[in-house]
């Protein structure tokens, strides 16, 4: 038996010695509800109750060969014995039998009920047989009474039915298919099956589904009967063999079982966005997006930094349609199905429509700066005669700029139709007069602007800009903070965020203007909120990565419909919520970019989508996204581990909530929980508390267990939250009453005890021996000592990184840790949570165990510097690709290992690998 919690699997087995509390055979027929969070499980050796508690068997029944078990959500349970009828009595834990039945033919169809009523269909008849008893628990099985009616359901015989909760489908002996609803009891009439039949052979089961049906045929795969289109058959998989179908209404979900291929997994498509990889394109299109607009004909349009610009003409009508999309380089435009890479990068960094002219401005790189794109030529034009200027205000040649960018324009902005103002990595800001003549755009005028931070260091490398109204330009720079530029009295304010924060959040990436004084600025350590009134800066506030941030460096910013924040990183988007400070990162739910692009965000003025760019495609938001009204489970405690061993069952209550008695020289801990939802359980975040130990609740992050260690004796309380959203409205709870108990010396008796006997040991040393004491003076005590010789420590070194360990318990635990990380530097996860849950200790304590050893490095720059050995490791020592060995380390941003290993090295991982193969 096979127990799937959204996360893991575990798996039940019979053991080999056969004992009460196995499963009697490795053939599962039938799991189904009971009650007391247990199951029932039928094997061909007989029906067992198995607790999802203790986690085992806690009761076979004997003759239980032959039982047809049903059950309903509550374990309300009837069975089907041959001609016999039985129901089970929870007070005497046994079944009862209560009534028979004459069987026609096959064995009847039964179900149970919401409200526990027994339904049997017996096919060839026209007739159902309900059964209702007074009482599933009363401990006098004599005194429950049985109400059976029977009906005549259908005009004509009924051929084959089929449940699924509170309804349930059937075939009659004119193949006509019925779908009957229990509760509201009434029936509606599919379609006639006589030809699906004929087709596909035998049916296991029918079930709905979004208001179509699925069909399982036990040799010919499944079909969909489509509700919109007469209910005509649409195949899902002709392919499996299947022997079961399930549906999971709460989580909107079938579960089909097949014959050697698994468990299938149908579902509604929960996707909050629309992506798009490049190389389903093209397998050409390699590099990453870097500017996003659309237009007011419907067309879409993305930059690449080396791909040209790709153009999607009525971008949502024709999205997959290959042959309708364009790629631009310069005054070359091309089909996609005949586009080769050229010899020289395409790179173009903005994209803005023009409100003036009917066309797009766009901003390119090196000696192809600015671009016009003509709606009605459909043709783009250079425009020429920009130039570039140094530090010191003195035009240079763009193609030798002293710049680790090379030229690009980051920003366009069109005040007037004559009037452009540009954003430059070499030049800084420009304001570009310009003429149409003659067909052609020309620049008639150029005035740069030389601004400079408070500390009076000129900015040149602009990456963002912003328009605040008709005459406000706000600029980040890559390093020195941002810029306020009034376009109509030409002055302007500089920011440091760095100064106001005391961090380093000066290296600008994004602007967001949420309202009308409020902004958002992304950077590569995390992204700041601010205020802007009366000419000043107020109510900054940084937010990070101990804020929930998956990533910090923040690519873009863009709010959607209903005021929330979303935030393109490095790793993952992320979503936040102004109002309640709440951050939660995706990363499923059609979201397949994982790692997003400079400058590659942007808000469609037609349609409020929400634009991204990354390395490898691109996506939109669905407008309608609305995580928060899905289903939320409840949690389930998965496993509690007490000194490293699983403890079978709680032990222990408190207000009716059971929990764990545990000595106070016991009091390690571990507790691993879950909330089954198996189709956004990666999405999930939790935070956990111990009520009466800890002063706050932990971090959300998608770890779902909690370590603790040497907790003092005490009546605590264990709580867990999740969450899958930014909005603040879910009160699911776990709660574990956990009791330390103290150990007897510790006792209160004990302590008086051991005073008392203190007192007469003193009174009686007093007594009989104070004649043979004498006092001696400070200096005399002090020459009468020993000096003991110098404690020595043990040392070791471990990839540079040097560990002073005072005992033998510190060297195991720096060998655990070592080998820990070493087993697990591919994994992404690694973490100081991941270690110390490893380690079973909470993230508090191996901190303090890490310190302990070593002041030089914190555990989180250990983990990279021996990520990052590793990576020189294989550069020196084997042929296997940068990108591969980025994997092997566990990395998933190639800027983010380009950048660490330069720094750490001095030179890139290409050069490094250069000195050991000359």
């Amino acid at each position: 038996m096979n127990c799937y919690d959204g996360k893991n699997i575990d798996i039940y087995r019979s053991k080999i010695n056969d004992d009460d509390y196995s499963l009697k055979s490795n053939i599962i027929n039938k799991i189904c509800q009971a009650d007391n969070n247990c199951l029932w499980i039928a094997t061909y050796f007989g029906v067992s109750r198995f607790s999802q508690i203790n986690k085992s068997i806690v009761n076979t029944y004997e003759s239980s060969q032959h039982y047809s078990i049903f059950s309903n959500k509550k374990g309300d349970t009837w069975v089907l014995e041959g001609s016999k009828i039985l129901y089970y009595n929870t007070s005497l834990e046994e079944f009862v039998p209560i009534d028979s039945i004459n069987i026609y033919g096959e064995q009847p169809v039964a179900f149970v009920t919401e409200n526990g009523e027994l339904w049997i269909f017996q096919n060839g008849t026209m007739n159902i047989t309900t059964y209702t008893i007074s009482s599933f628990n009363n401990s006098d099985s004599e005194s429950v009474e049985l109400k059976k009616t029977e009906v005549e359901f259908h005009n004509i015989p009924i051929f084959e039915s089929y449940s699924q909760g509170d309804t349930f489908s059937f075939i009659d002996s004119d193949k006509n298919l019925y779908l009957y609803d229990i509760t509201r009891k009434s029936k509606i009439f599919i379609r006639n099956v006589e030809d699906l039949l004929n087709k596909y052979g035998k049916i296991e089961n029918i079930v709905s589904f979004q208001d179509d049906l699925i069909i399982a045929f036990h040799l010919n795969g499944l079909i969909r009967l489509v509700s919109n289109n007469g209910y005509k058959e649409e195949e899902i998989d002709r392919s499996v063999r299947i022997f079961s179908m399930a549906k999971d209404i709460d989580n909107e979900i079938v579960w089909v079982g097949t014959d050697g291929e698994g468990v299938i997994m149908i579902s509604k498509d929960n996707s909050i966005a629309e992506s798009m990889i490049m190389t389903s394109l093209s397998p050409f299109l390699k590099r990453q997006v870097r500017s996003i607009s659309t237009d007011r004909y419907g067309g879409l349009w993305l930059g690449t930094k080396g791909d040209g610009i790709i153009y999607f003409p009525n971008y949502e009508e024709s999205w997959r349609n290959k042959s309708t999309v364009k790629v631009f380089s310069n005054s070359i435009k091309q089909d996609l199905s005949a586009y080769i890479p050229w010899e020289s990068d395409k790179r173009f960094y903005t994209l803005t429509e023009s409100k003036r002219h009917d066309g797009m401005w766009i901003g390119g790189a090196e000696q192809n700066l600015l671009y016009f794109y003509s709606f009605a030529q459909q043709q783009m034009t250079e425009i020429k005669g920009l130039r570039a200027n140094d530090k010191n205000g003195k035009d240079i040649n763009r193609l030798n700029v002293d710049n680790k960018y090379g030229t690009e324009i980051h920003g366009i902005y069109e005040q007037n139709d004559s009037t452009l103002w540009i954003i430059e990595n070499s030049s800084g800001l420009s304001k570009i007069n310009i003429r149409r003549e003659n067909g052609e755009i020309r620049i008639i005028k150029q005035k740069d602007f030389v601004t400079k931070d408070i500390e009076g260091v000129s900015l040149q490398v602009f990456f963002s800009m912003t328009a605040e109204n008709d005459s406000i330009l706000w600029l980040g720079d890559r390093g020195r903070g941002l810029i306020r530029f009034n376009i109509n009295n030409e002055t302007y304010q500089a920011i440091s965020f760095k100064k106001l924060l005391n961090k380093p959040v000066n290296d600008i990436l994004s602007i967001h203007h949420h309202t009308d004084n409020k902004f958002y600025i992304g950077t590569t350590s995390g992204f700041v909120s601010f205020a802007f009134e009366n000419n000043k800066v107020e109510d900054v506030q940084y937010i990070g990565s101990k804020e929930g941030l998956s990533n910090e460096m923040i690519h873009g910013i863009l709010s959607d419909k209903d005021g929330f924040l979303w935030l393109s990183s490095d790793d993952g988007l992320n979503k936040y919520n102004p109002v309640n400070g709440l951050i939660h990162p995706f990363y499923g739910e059609g979201i397949m970019i994982r790692e997003f692009s400079d400058g590659a965000y942007y808000k469609c003025p037609y349609t409020g989508r929400l634009f991204f760019g990354g390395t490898n495609g691109f996506l939109y938001l669905y407008n309608e996204e609305s995580v928060s009204q899905k289903y939320l489970p409840d949690i389930l405690l998965r496993e509690f581990f007490i000194e490293g061993k699983r403890a079978s069952g709680s032990n222990y209550m408190q207000n009716n909530i059971p929990g764990w008695k545990i000595k106070e020289k016991n009091a390690n801990f571990k507790i691993k929980y879950t909330v089954p939802d198996f189709i956004n359980g990666d999405d999930i975040e939790y935070s956990y508390f111990l009520e009466g130990y800890d002063k706050s609740w932990s971090r959300f992050s998608n770890s779902n267990s909690a370590v603790y260690s040497n907790i003092p004796s005490g009546k605590y309380l264990f709580k867990v939250k999740y969450k899958r959203d930014v909005i603040d409205n879910n009160d699911k709870l776990l709660t574990i009453p956990i009791y330390i108990q103290a150990s007897w010396y510790k006792s209160i008796w004990f302590l008086l005890i051991l005073l008392v006997g203190l007192v007469l040991i003193v009174l009686y040393i007093k007594k009989h021996f104070s004649k043979h004491f004498q006092l001696v003076s400070k200096e005399e005590w002090e020459k009468s000592q020993t000096i003991s010789p110098e404690k020595t420590y043990k040392e070791i070194t471990y990839n540079g990184e040097r560990f002073i360990l005072k005992d033998s318990e510190q060297e195991k635990f720096i060998q655990k840790l070592i080998s820990l990380i070493e087993e697990n530097l591919s994994n992404e996860e690694l973490d100081i949570p991941f270690l110390a849950s490893e380690l079973c200790m909470s993230t508090r304590q191996f901190y303090r165990k890490f310190s302990d050893i070593t002041d030089n490095i914190t555990p989180n720059k250990f983990i990279k510097d021996c990520r990052l050995e590793k990576a020189a490791e294989l550069l020196k020592n084997t042929n296997t690709p940068i990108q591969d060995i980025i994997a092997q380390i566990g990395l998933n941003s190639s800027s983010y290992f380009y950048k660490e290993f330069t720094k750490k090295n001095g030179c890139t991982p290409k050069d490094y690998r250069s000195r050991f193969s000359s």
